[in-house]
């Protein structure tokens, strides 16, 4: 799993516990009407989904890395791959909250012991790029 901003690529230190399914989800409106049901359906499509990423624990140090990609409020490129093979399909995605707690050591970023905890990441997919 890895996130970059074009410049900096960052390969996740450890895999989420838990994750949002990657799934389109239909767009659809319905009305009703007097006598019958007026039905609008736009397909189905993983724009504007959110995706939330969310760790038990993780070390201060990805902790700083996620943190300095979403102080920079830039859009992002998700590979979601779990394996050393890159994807076929990546998302463009800008990082919309970045939450947890101080665990196991606090503050010190530097310190191997300084830990986060209930660490939990949401990403909006602003585009899908599928490469053949």
């Amino acid at each position: 799993m890895n996130l970059t901003d074009g410049t900096t690529s960052y390969d996740f230190a450890l895999l989420p516990h838990k994750m949002t399914m990657l799934r389109a989800k239909k767009t659809i409106a319905v009305r009703q009407t007097y006598t019958s049901v007026a039905v609008f359906s736009w397909g189905v499509s993983i724009v504007g989904e959110t995706i939330s990423l969310s760790w038990n624990a993780i070390p201060a140090a990805m902790w700083k890395q996620l943190d300095a990609f979403y102080a920079a409020d830039t859009p992002l490129i998700w590979d979601p791959t779990l394996t050393l093979v890159p994807a076929t399909t990546t998302y463009n995605v800008q990082m919309i909250d970045l939450e947890g707690e101080y665990l196991l050591g606090g503050y010190d970023e530097t310190l191997a012991t300084s830990w986060r905890g209930d660490a939990v990441m949401t990403l909006l997919i602003l585009s899908a790029v599928v490469t053949p």
